[in-house]
Protein backbone atom coordinates (compact mmCIF):
# COMPACT_ATOMS: atom_id res chain seq x y z
CA UNK A 1 0.00 0.00 0.00
CA UNK A 2 1.83 3.55 -1.07
CA UNK A 3 1.85 6.28 1.82
CA UNK A 4 -0.29 8.64 2.10
CA UNK A 5 2.48 11.32 2.29
CA UNK A 6 6.06 10.82 1.18
CA UNK A 7 8.17 12.61 3.86
CA UNK A 8 11.07 13.19 1.29
CA UNK A 9 9.46 15.61 -0.45
CA UNK A 10 8.88 19.36 0.46
CA UNK A 11 5.49 20.27 1.69
CA UNK A 12 3.98 22.97 -0.07
CA UNK A 13 0.16 22.69 -0.40
CA UNK A 14 -1.43 22.96 3.28
CA UNK A 15 -3.14 19.87 3.17
CA UNK A 16 -3.80 19.17 6.97
CA UNK A 17 -7.12 17.61 8.23
CA UNK A 18 -8.71 15.94 11.12
CA UNK A 19 -8.61 12.56 9.16
CA UNK A 20 -4.79 12.37 8.74
CA UNK A 21 -3.12 9.83 10.94
CA UNK A 22 -0.57 11.23 13.39
CA UNK A 23 2.29 11.19 11.11
CA UNK A 24 0.95 13.09 8.32
CA UNK A 25 -0.48 15.25 11.01
CA UNK A 26 2.57 16.08 12.28
CA UNK A 27 3.96 16.87 8.71
CA UNK A 28 1.01 19.37 7.36
CA UNK A 29 0.35 20.80 10.64
CA UNK A 30 3.93 21.95 11.09
CA UNK A 31 3.90 23.05 8.05
CA UNK A 32 1.22 25.30 8.54
CA UNK A 33 2.37 26.26 11.85
CA UNK A 34 5.92 27.44 10.19
CA UNK A 35 4.43 28.27 6.70
CA UNK A 36 0.88 29.24 6.84
CA UNK A 37 -0.44 32.70 6.29
CA UNK A 38 3.32 34.12 5.73
CA UNK A 39 3.48 37.56 7.25
CA UNK A 40 6.15 40.28 5.31
CA UNK A 41 7.54 43.56 7.75
CA UNK A 42 4.03 45.16 6.21
CA UNK A 43 1.58 42.83 7.15
CA UNK A 44 -0.35 42.70 10.60
CA UNK A 45 0.68 39.27 12.46
CA UNK A 46 -1.64 37.39 13.00
CA UNK A 47 -2.82 35.44 16.75
CA UNK A 48 -2.28 31.86 16.82
CA UNK A 49 -5.01 30.32 19.17
CA UNK A 50 -3.64 26.82 18.53
CA UNK A 51 -0.08 27.51 19.36
CA UNK A 52 0.43 30.66 21.58
CA UNK A 53 -2.48 33.03 22.49
CA UNK A 54 -4.61 29.62 24.02
CA UNK A 55 -6.13 31.51 26.54
CA UNK A 56 -7.22 35.35 24.88
CA UNK A 57 -10.16 36.48 26.62
CA UNK A 58 -10.23 33.13 28.84
CA UNK A 59 -8.22 34.58 31.89
CA UNK A 60 -7.34 38.08 32.50
CA UNK A 61 -3.68 39.83 33.37
CA UNK A 62 -3.22 37.40 36.57
CA UNK A 63 -4.37 34.20 34.66
CA UNK A 64 -7.45 34.36 36.24
CA UNK A 65 -10.19 32.76 34.43
CA UNK A 66 -13.18 34.64 33.51
CA UNK A 67 -16.28 35.12 31.53
CA UNK A 68 -18.14 38.03 29.95
CA UNK A 69 -21.44 39.30 31.97
CA UNK A 70 -23.92 39.14 29.97
CA UNK A 71 -25.11 43.13 30.28
CA UNK A 72 -22.45 44.86 27.62
CA UNK A 73 -23.20 42.93 24.28
CA UNK A 74 -24.92 44.46 21.14
CA UNK A 75 -26.38 42.95 18.32
CA UNK A 76 -23.19 42.71 15.38
CA UNK A 77 -25.26 44.33 12.23
CA UNK A 78 -25.14 42.98 8.78
CA UNK A 79 -27.05 39.66 8.67
CA UNK A 80 -30.29 38.30 8.72
CA UNK A 81 -29.56 36.34 11.34
CA UNK A 82 -29.25 36.76 14.98
CA UNK A 83 -25.49 37.71 16.62
CA UNK A 84 -23.84 39.54 19.59
CA UNK A 85 -20.47 40.66 20.76
CA UNK A 86 -19.03 42.67 23.20
CA UNK A 87 -20.57 46.39 22.97
CA UNK A 88 -16.87 48.22 21.83
CA UNK A 89 -15.89 45.01 19.53
CA UNK A 90 -19.26 45.56 17.24
CA UNK A 91 -19.12 49.18 17.19
CA UNK A 92 -15.37 47.89 15.56
CA UNK A 93 -16.53 45.34 13.56
CA UNK A 94 -19.57 47.60 11.84
CA UNK A 95 -16.84 50.16 10.93
CA UNK A 96 -14.84 47.72 9.28
CA UNK A 97 -17.62 46.18 7.75
CA UNK A 98 -18.16 50.23 5.88
CA UNK A 99 -14.63 50.30 5.29
CA UNK A 100 -14.96 46.81 3.55
CA UNK A 101 -17.95 48.34 1.40
CA UNK A 102 -16.27 51.50 0.69
CA UNK A 103 -12.97 49.55 -0.88
CA UNK A 104 -15.32 47.90 -2.45
CA UNK A 105 -17.62 50.37 -4.34
CA UNK A 106 -14.54 52.62 -4.75
CA UNK A 107 -12.53 50.00 -6.58
CA UNK A 108 -9.89 49.21 -4.07
CA UNK A 109 -9.93 46.02 -3.93
CA UNK A 110 -10.45 43.16 -6.45
CA UNK A 111 -14.31 42.44 -7.16
CA UNK A 112 -13.65 39.12 -8.33
CA UNK A 113 -12.31 38.04 -5.15
CA UNK A 114 -13.93 36.03 -2.82
CA UNK A 115 -13.02 38.95 0.46
CA UNK A 116 -15.46 41.66 -0.20
CA UNK A 117 -18.12 42.39 1.80
CA UNK A 118 -17.84 41.12 5.33
CA UNK A 119 -20.72 39.72 7.83
CA UNK A 120 -20.83 37.77 10.52
CA UNK A 121 -21.89 34.05 10.34
CA UNK A 122 -20.36 32.93 13.80
CA UNK A 123 -20.12 35.07 17.46
CA UNK A 124 -20.46 34.97 21.18
CA UNK A 125 -21.98 31.63 22.64
CA UNK A 126 -23.03 32.16 26.19
CA UNK A 127 -20.57 30.67 28.77
CA UNK A 128 -23.30 29.70 30.84
CA UNK A 129 -25.02 27.79 27.50
CA UNK A 130 -22.14 26.29 26.82
CA UNK A 131 -21.33 24.93 30.37
CA UNK A 132 -24.48 23.65 30.53
CA UNK A 133 -24.50 21.75 27.55
CA UNK A 134 -21.26 20.01 28.82
CA UNK A 135 -22.41 19.19 32.11
CA UNK A 136 -25.88 17.45 30.17
CA UNK A 137 -23.39 15.40 28.55
CA UNK A 138 -21.53 14.68 31.95
CA UNK A 139 -24.85 13.65 33.16
CA UNK A 140 -25.59 11.41 30.32
CA UNK A 141 -22.08 9.71 30.99
CA UNK A 142 -22.45 9.48 34.68
CA UNK A 143 -25.65 7.60 34.11
CA UNK A 144 -25.29 5.12 31.24
CA UNK A 145 -21.47 4.60 32.02
CA UNK A 146 -19.92 5.35 35.36
CA UNK A 147 -22.84 4.66 37.82
CA UNK A 148 -23.66 1.17 35.77
CA UNK A 149 -19.51 -0.01 36.23
CA UNK A 150 -18.60 -1.95 39.62
CA UNK A 151 -22.52 -1.47 40.56
CA UNK A 152 -22.30 1.58 41.31
CA UNK A 153 -25.83 2.27 40.71
CA UNK A 154 -26.78 0.18 43.95
CA UNK A 155 -25.07 2.12 46.37
CA UNK A 156 -26.60 5.28 45.83
CA UNK A 157 -29.66 5.73 47.95
CA UNK A 158 -29.66 9.41 48.71
CA UNK A 159 -27.71 12.71 47.37
CA UNK A 160 -24.60 12.33 49.97
CA UNK A 161 -24.06 8.45 48.23
CA UNK A 162 -24.70 10.28 44.94
CA UNK A 163 -21.76 12.79 45.54
CA UNK A 164 -19.08 10.18 46.98
CA UNK A 165 -19.74 8.29 43.33
CA UNK A 166 -19.05 11.64 41.31
CA UNK A 167 -15.97 11.95 43.17
CA UNK A 168 -14.51 8.89 42.30
CA UNK A 169 -15.24 10.28 38.86
CA UNK A 170 -13.25 12.83 39.66
CA UNK A 171 -10.35 10.69 40.55
CA UNK A 172 -10.39 8.15 37.57
CA UNK A 173 -11.00 11.43 35.03
CA UNK A 174 -7.96 13.28 36.93
CA UNK A 175 -6.34 15.41 34.04
CA UNK A 176 -8.94 14.73 31.68
CA UNK A 177 -12.21 15.95 32.06
CA UNK A 178 -13.07 19.22 33.67
CA UNK A 179 -15.73 19.58 36.33
CA UNK A 180 -15.66 23.11 37.46
CA UNK A 181 -16.59 25.89 35.49
CA UNK A 182 -13.24 27.52 35.71
CA UNK A 183 -11.45 23.98 33.95
CA UNK A 184 -13.89 23.90 31.54
CA UNK A 185 -13.31 27.62 30.33
CA UNK A 186 -9.49 26.13 29.72
CA UNK A 187 -10.59 22.99 28.48
CA UNK A 188 -10.65 22.06 24.71
CA UNK A 189 -14.32 21.75 24.88
CA UNK A 190 -14.86 25.29 25.60
CA UNK A 191 -16.06 27.86 22.77
CA UNK A 192 -12.96 30.74 22.76
CA UNK A 193 -16.24 32.71 21.17
CA UNK A 194 -17.77 32.74 25.09
CA UNK A 195 -15.38 35.63 25.33
CA UNK A 196 -17.25 38.13 23.60
CA UNK A 197 -14.45 39.16 21.62
CA UNK A 198 -14.39 37.00 18.61
CA UNK A 199 -16.20 37.60 15.31
CA UNK A 200 -15.92 35.22 12.48
CA UNK A 201 -17.16 35.63 9.29
CA UNK A 202 -17.38 32.33 7.22
CA UNK A 203 -18.59 28.77 8.73
CA UNK A 204 -15.39 26.92 7.48
CA UNK A 205 -13.81 24.44 8.61
CA UNK A 206 -10.80 24.99 11.29
CA UNK A 207 -9.43 21.74 10.73
CA UNK A 208 -8.95 22.21 6.82
CA UNK A 209 -5.62 23.84 6.00
CA UNK A 210 -6.23 23.44 2.23
CA UNK A 211 -9.27 26.07 2.75
CA UNK A 212 -7.21 28.79 5.42
CA UNK A 213 -4.51 28.40 2.09
CA UNK A 214 -6.93 28.22 -0.96
CA UNK A 215 -9.80 30.00 0.06
CA UNK A 216 -8.72 32.93 2.17
CA UNK A 217 -4.44 33.48 2.56
CA UNK A 218 -4.16 33.52 -1.38
CA UNK A 219 -7.42 35.30 -1.74
CA UNK A 220 -6.27 38.90 -3.70
CA UNK A 221 -8.08 41.01 -0.98
CA UNK A 222 -6.50 38.72 2.14
CA UNK A 223 -3.20 40.97 2.44
CA UNK A 224 -6.16 44.36 2.22
CA UNK A 225 -8.58 42.13 4.91
CA UNK A 226 -6.05 41.29 7.20
CA UNK A 227 -3.90 44.93 7.51
CA UNK A 228 -7.12 46.78 7.19
CA UNK A 229 -8.75 44.43 10.39
CA UNK A 230 -5.53 45.62 12.18
CA UNK A 231 -6.15 49.10 11.72
CA UNK A 232 -10.15 48.70 13.42
CA UNK A 233 -8.41 46.46 16.59
CA UNK A 234 -8.58 42.97 15.10
CA UNK A 235 -6.28 40.57 14.69
CA UNK A 236 -6.70 37.75 11.90
CA UNK A 237 -6.48 34.04 13.23
CA UNK A 238 -3.82 32.46 12.26
CA UNK A 239 -5.78 29.07 12.13
CA UNK A 240 -8.84 30.31 11.11
CA UNK A 241 -8.62 33.25 8.58
CA UNK A 242 -12.08 34.21 8.94
CA UNK A 243 -11.79 34.78 12.49
CA UNK A 244 -11.33 38.08 13.73
CA UNK A 245 -9.86 38.68 17.55
CA UNK A 246 -10.51 42.04 19.47
CA UNK A 247 -6.99 43.05 20.35
CA UNK A 248 -7.80 44.51 23.40
CA UNK A 249 -4.27 46.52 23.99
CA UNK A 250 -4.73 48.01 20.62
CA UNK A 251 -4.65 51.55 20.25
CA UNK A 252 -7.19 51.10 17.69
CA UNK A 253 -9.15 49.06 19.66
CA UNK A 254 -9.00 51.59 22.57
CA UNK A 255 -10.62 53.73 20.19
CA UNK A 256 -14.00 52.07 20.50
CA UNK A 257 -13.52 51.24 23.98
CA UNK A 258 -13.39 54.57 25.39
CA UNK A 259 -16.72 55.63 24.90
CA UNK A 260 -17.92 52.66 27.38
CA UNK A 261 -15.52 53.89 30.13
CA UNK A 262 -12.91 50.93 29.74
CA UNK A 263 -9.29 50.09 28.84
CA UNK A 264 -7.08 47.45 28.10
CA UNK A 265 -6.02 47.33 31.70
CA UNK A 266 -9.59 47.18 33.40
CA UNK A 267 -12.16 45.29 30.93
CA UNK A 268 -11.34 42.07 32.64
CA UNK A 269 -12.06 43.88 36.30
CA UNK A 270 -15.27 45.87 34.59
CA UNK A 271 -16.82 43.48 32.20
CA UNK A 272 -16.21 39.98 33.44
CA UNK A 273 -16.92 37.51 35.71
CA UNK A 274 -13.67 36.16 38.14
CA UNK A 275 -14.87 32.60 37.50
CA UNK A 276 -13.49 30.71 40.70
CA UNK A 277 -15.74 32.75 43.04
CA UNK A 278 -18.53 31.77 41.78
CA UNK A 279 -17.50 27.77 41.13
CA UNK A 280 -18.78 25.84 44.15
CA UNK A 281 -22.46 27.57 44.26
CA UNK A 282 -22.64 26.63 40.45
CA UNK A 283 -21.10 23.42 40.84
CA UNK A 284 -23.06 22.54 43.63
CA UNK A 285 -26.76 23.47 41.42
CA UNK A 286 -26.05 21.11 38.94
CA UNK A 287 -24.94 18.05 41.57
CA UNK A 288 -28.62 19.04 42.67
CA UNK A 289 -29.76 18.69 39.48
CA UNK A 290 -28.03 15.69 38.49
CA UNK A 291 -29.49 13.85 41.46
CA UNK A 292 -32.75 14.91 41.28
CA UNK A 293 -33.13 13.82 37.25
CA UNK A 294 -31.33 10.94 38.52
CA UNK A 295 -33.77 9.98 41.45
CA UNK A 296 -36.57 11.05 38.94
CA UNK A 297 -35.47 8.18 36.41
CA UNK A 298 -34.27 5.98 39.03
CA UNK A 299 -36.75 6.46 42.18
CA UNK A 300 -35.94 3.13 43.73
CA UNK A 301 -33.11 1.06 44.54
CA UNK A 302 -32.89 -2.52 45.76
CA UNK A 303 -30.61 -3.20 48.43
CA UNK A 304 -29.13 -6.29 49.81
CA UNK A 305 -27.86 -7.36 53.56
CA UNK A 306 -26.85 -10.43 54.97
CA UNK A 307 -28.06 -11.44 58.70
CA UNK A 308 -27.59 -14.38 60.90
CA UNK A 309 -30.14 -17.13 60.56
CA UNK A 310 -29.84 -20.02 63.15
CA UNK A 311 -26.23 -21.07 62.25
CA UNK A 312 -26.26 -19.64 58.45
CA UNK A 313 -26.10 -16.61 56.53
CA UNK A 314 -29.35 -15.76 55.09
CA UNK A 315 -29.27 -12.41 52.32
CA UNK A 316 -32.39 -10.63 52.00
CA UNK A 317 -33.09 -7.40 50.39
CA UNK A 318 -35.45 -4.24 50.53
CA UNK A 319 -36.37 -1.78 48.19
CA UNK A 320 -35.44 1.74 49.28
CA UNK A 321 -36.92 4.92 47.74
CA UNK A 322 -34.58 7.52 46.79
CA UNK A 323 -35.68 11.02 47.34
CA UNK A 324 -35.05 14.19 45.85
CA UNK A 325 -32.86 16.96 47.49
CA UNK A 326 -33.19 20.68 48.03
CA UNK A 327 -30.25 23.85 48.20
CA UNK A 328 -31.74 24.68 51.72
CA UNK A 329 -30.90 20.51 52.19
CA UNK A 330 -27.59 20.34 51.10
CA UNK A 331 -26.09 23.83 52.72
CA UNK A 332 -28.17 21.94 56.10
CA UNK A 333 -26.05 18.31 55.45
CA UNK A 334 -22.92 20.01 54.50
CA UNK A 335 -20.42 22.54 55.89
CA UNK A 336 -18.85 25.32 53.99
CA UNK A 337 -15.31 23.90 55.08
CA UNK A 338 -17.08 20.64 53.56
CA UNK A 339 -17.65 22.46 50.16
CA UNK A 340 -14.16 23.99 50.77
CA UNK A 341 -12.39 20.86 50.61
CA UNK A 342 -13.91 19.42 47.94
CA UNK A 343 -13.87 22.22 45.68
CA UNK A 344 -10.00 22.63 46.30
CA UNK A 345 -9.52 18.52 45.91
CA UNK A 346 -11.99 18.47 42.64
CA UNK A 347 -9.33 21.76 41.12
CA UNK A 348 -6.33 19.86 41.57
CA UNK A 349 -7.51 16.53 40.09
CA UNK A 350 -9.17 18.59 37.16
CA UNK A 351 -5.37 19.62 37.03
CA UNK A 352 -4.12 16.30 37.23
CA UNK A 353 -1.79 17.14 39.93
CA UNK A 354 0.31 14.41 42.02
CA UNK A 355 -1.58 13.24 45.12
CA UNK A 356 0.45 14.30 48.11
CA UNK A 357 -2.02 14.46 51.18
CA UNK A 358 0.41 15.83 53.83
CA UNK A 359 0.46 19.00 51.32
CA UNK A 360 -3.24 18.91 50.86
CA UNK A 361 -3.93 19.01 54.44
CA UNK A 362 -1.02 21.74 54.90
CA UNK A 363 -2.98 24.14 52.86
CA UNK A 364 -6.04 22.84 53.39
CA UNK A 365 -5.17 24.00 57.02
CA UNK A 366 -4.11 27.79 55.71
CA UNK A 367 -7.63 27.93 53.81
CA UNK A 368 -9.66 26.33 57.09
CA UNK A 369 -7.70 29.90 58.28
CA UNK A 370 -8.22 32.35 55.94
CA UNK A 371 -12.12 31.23 55.88
CA UNK A 372 -12.54 31.75 60.08
CA UNK A 373 -10.03 34.93 59.86
CA UNK A 374 -11.90 36.69 56.97
CA UNK A 375 -14.38 35.30 54.54
CA UNK A 376 -15.49 32.43 52.47
CA UNK A 377 -14.90 34.92 49.31
CA UNK A 378 -11.23 34.91 50.49
CA UNK A 379 -10.87 31.44 50.97
CA UNK A 380 -11.70 30.76 46.95
CA UNK A 381 -9.23 33.77 46.52
CA UNK A 382 -6.51 31.27 48.00
CA UNK A 383 -7.62 28.55 46.70
CA UNK A 384 -7.58 30.17 43.17
CA UNK A 385 -3.82 31.44 43.43
CA UNK A 386 -2.51 27.94 45.03
CA UNK A 387 -4.28 26.54 41.25
CA UNK A 388 -2.47 29.34 38.81
CA UNK A 389 0.79 28.61 40.77
CA UNK A 390 0.87 25.13 40.51
CA UNK A 391 3.42 23.61 38.02
CA UNK A 392 1.79 19.92 36.99
CA UNK A 393 4.36 18.44 34.92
Amino acid sequence: MAPIFDSTVPVVNALGNNDLGPGASYVFRKFWKEKGMATDLADAPPVDFWYGNLFHGRVDGNGVVVYPSETNFKQIPGSDETYWAIDFVVDAFAEFQRHMQQAFLRGSISREAAITQISPARAWVSANLDYNSYMEGLYDHLTAFWFQKEQRNTKIKNFADFLHEFMELVNDAAGVLPFTKSAHILSKHFSPLSSGLIIEISEDSHGEDIIKQKKWVADPNFSFYRNSAKNFGFLVDKNAPWRLVADINSAAMAKYMAPYGVTGKDLFETYYYQCHLYDIETLKIYLIEMYNAYVAAYPQVKEFRTKLKGSGVKTVSRIVNRLPTTLEGVDKQFSPQFWLKTYYYIRLREMGAPRDPVEFNKKLEKIFQVHKSVDFKKALHYINDNIRRLKVP
